[in-house]
């Protein structure tokens, strides 16, 4: 007889967790300031913005000036975009065995709808999903619960079966808000004690581990 499992709906995050956008993202601060004339800031200041819209971050950033920064961003990010961003080695091969064993699976992101179908596309992960929340997809967002909440409402999915997988403490304050558990991405950028301070319920130390935690 098989034994019912408790986790059926699997929520990703997309930058960090899927898709190696990182070093882009960092570059595309680094340069924006500098063609904007804005004092330069640590990478680590900078990863604490990921995870929001690029608006919003340019609203921290650069109050009086976020369409250009959105724009001179924007600019520097799709120039660069085909040399920098990767794949996590085995992501696509854990994202397939989840979903032939099962799993419903929804992506959950900042990003404009445009930008993270093209991450998707690229790696081959689209047809994995059933599911895609995007930044037009909700008022609020991470790490707020609304994006999540979203994700649970598309899937017809019970909170409580339902894990949300990034490697930002903003996806795991929003994954707890929403009333779902939340797993740490360790490959992601954020250290360890970092996630650890949100009290994610798994941790997870790579992708093919994906297929161990959720059998």
């Amino acid at each position: 007889m098989t034994r019912e499992r408790d986790v059926n709906y699997l929520l990703f995050d997309l930058d960090g967790t899927l898709v190696d956008t990182i070093p882009l993202i960092l570059l595309s601060f680094r340069e924006t300031f500098r063609a904007l004339g804005i004092p330069p800031r640590r990478d680590e200041e900078m990863l604490l913005l990921i995870g929001k819209p690029l608006r919003e971050q340019a609203m921290d950033i650069m109050p009086d000036r976020v369409e250009e920064f959105f724009q001179t961003y924007q600019r520097i990010y799709d120039l660069h975009y085909q040399d920098m961003v990767r794949e996590y080695p085995g992501v696509r091969e854990a994202l397939t065995g989840l979903r032939d064993r099962g799993y419903a699976l929804a992506v959950v992101t900042s990003k404009r709808y445009s930008n993270a179908r093209r991450d998707l596309e690229r790696f081959r992960l689209l047809s994995c999903l059933d599911v895609l929340v995007t930044a037009e997809d909700t008022h609020n967002h991470k790490p707020h619960p609304e994006p999540v909440l979203k994700a649970l409402e598309e899937l017809s999915a019970p909170p409580q079966e339902a894990v949300f997988i990034g490697d930002s403490p903003y996806d795991v304050h929003s994954a707890h808000a929403a009333g779902v558990r939340a797993g740490a991405a360790a490959w992601g950028p954020f250290p360890r004690d970092v996630l650890e301070a949100e009290n994610p319920d798994y941790w997870i130390p790579d992708p093919p581990s994906l297929l161990r935690i959720f059998p």
